[in-house]
Formats: structure tokens, C-alpha cells, sequence
């Protein structure tokens, strides 16, 4: 199976759903005018967003948890939008855990550990 994503020397098993975002940046200069025609100054292109969730047990979730905990960390990733593997710096935005599967142990509990990872 592909490798999607990476942080670091660090591979997380295979997500449960992965996607890729690419969004330009504009300065508060843009917007539009009265008659509502469009000024933009585009300041940055093409910053990436990357939405990722994995299906996890207790020990999985810590490891990756770990993992992106740093303010700023290497990503590599696999683009869909250019068909190639591309390397950033990144930094983790909102996480979320939810428990799917409750179990007699805390070590066979499931959660889907959902994370938004975006460009520096």
C-alpha cells in the first residue's frame, strides 16, 4: 500500500480518509468594490492544506499524537493534484478524537483520530 503521508523519519499507518488542498493567500488589500468587481492581490499560491483522519488504537493515537506535537515539523505527502510526492514544513491545526468502538481494555479501544495539517 502507498505511502501517503509523513512526518519526519515517522510513517503513521494508512489513513482512513485522506485529501488535499491547495489555497492562494491575498493581501487585506483585496475584496471588492461597490459595484462588486473583484481587486486581488494575490500575495502567496498554491499553500497546502492536508485533511487526514485514521482509524487508531490507544498506542497509534499517542505515536502520531507525538508526532505532529512539535510548533513545526517535515511533511511529506502524496499530491492528487499533481500526481507526486511533495515535501513542506507543516504544523498541525485542529485534532480531534472520537471513540468508534469502546472496549473492556483502553488498549483495544478505536478512535478516529481526525487532523488538519497545514503550510508554513
Amino acid at each position: 500500500m502507498q505511502t501517503l503521508i509523513k512526518f519526519g523519519n515517522f510513517t503513521p499507518i494508512s489513513p482512513k480518509s485522506y485529501g488535499v488542498q491547495r489555497s492562494d493567500l491575498d493581501s487585506e488589500d483585496s475584496g471588492r468594490s461597490e459595484t462588486g468587481v473583484m481587486f486581488r492581490n494575490r500575495i502567496r499560491a498554491g499553500v497546502y492544506k492536508i485533511q487526514v483522519t485514521w482509524r487508531v488504537n490507544r498506542s497509534q493515537l499517542s505515536a502520531i499524537a507525538n508526532a505532529i506535537s512539535p510548533d513545526s515539523f517535515s511533511a511529506t505527502f502524496f499530491d492528487p493534484t499533481t500526481a507526486s510526492t511533495k515535501t513542506c514544513t507543516m504544523y498541525a491545526g485542529d485534532r480531534s478524537a472520537t471513540m468508534v468502538l469502546n472496549s473492556d481494555t483502553a488498549a483495544e479501544t478505536l478512535w478516529d483520530l481526525s487532523v488538519n495539517f497545514i503550510e508554513y
